[in-house]
């Protein structure tokens, strides 16, 4: 598999997974024009993705969907919740023909390859994560999530790749001059995992297959990636594994660097 992200941040979130049958993306926060772009930087086209998974439907996830779903004819995953936020809250046209309900849990195969939603906590109707599985090789996809429950530790330990946010800095955001009201719902259970808690749950979760960690959705504003890759030195220095992963901080305004596992 390969695992491109496209973009990542507040003001878009889009990641291609490219397998042996397979083109999917999760999300696409990014508009429709900037989507084909990236997507021409890595000789992806559009026409050619399979099915496209959304996590929540907050603008930074959902930005360049419905001329999507207008222009292709693209499997579309979502959850019940997020379909009903889409319909009904943010007018989005996306109707029965273009979407497919998918259960907390349930497994949902595309050829050879398992996407099983996981339910996080996070202020939107019903918002997912994604473990993806082909071949023994093993992606999770985790951010906007205010805390990682126990039962979600246990169903994405020893990933080969991590695509796992580290949104803020704790000190850095409370010196922002946002509203308390914002800040509060950033640091609270269904807001953004900060450095610390996002690295931790990861020093958990981590074992010896894991090749890649992309630190995700890293706040703009009240974050720091030099400040954040000192928090993974001090976090994981006495890990067993700490040597053999990668950690990379991914990108808004430009394409990641892309792993194949």
């Amino acid at each position: 598999m390969k695992i491109t992200i496209l973009a990542s941040g507040s003001k878009g979130n889009c990641t291609l997974i490219e397998t042996e049958h397979n083109k999917i993306l999760i999300d696409v926060g990014i508009s429709y024009r900037l989507l084909n772009s990236r997507l021409r930087e890595v000789n992806v086209s559009l026409n050619e993705i399979d099915a496209i998974f959304i996590t929540h439907e907050h603008t930074d996830h959902v930005l360049g969907l419905e001329k999507v779903i207008k222009h292709h004819n693209i499997y579309i995953a979502l959850s019940h919740g997020t379909y009903k936020a889409l319909v009904s809250e943010r007018k989005i046209g996306i109707t029965y023909e273009h979407y497919n309900i998918i259960e907390p849990l349930d497994e949902v195969f595309l050829n050879e390859v398992s996407i099983i939603p996981i339910p996080i906590s996070h202020d939107a109707k019903e918002p997912f994560g994604y473990i993806i599985k082909e071949n023994g090789k093993k992606i999770v996809y985790l951010t906007d999530t205010g805390y990682v429950s126990q039962e979600n530790e246990e169903r994405i330990k020893n990933a080969d790749v991590y695509i796992f946010e580290t949104n803020h800095n704790i000190e850095m955001l409370m010196m922002t001059k946002r509203p308390w009201s914002l800040i509060q719902r950033i640091i609270g259970d269904k807001g953004h995992l900060c450095n610390e808690d996002a690295l931790n749950t990861l020093l958990r979760v981590v074992g010896k297959n894991t090749k890649v960690v992309y630190l995700a959705h890293i706040s703009e504003e009240a974050n720091n990636v030099d400040l954040l890759y000192l928090t993974v030195e001090e976090i994981f220095s006495q890990s067993d594994f700490y040597r053999s992963i990668r950690f990379i901080a991914t990108h808004q305004y430009m394409i990641t660097e892309p792993t194949i596992i």
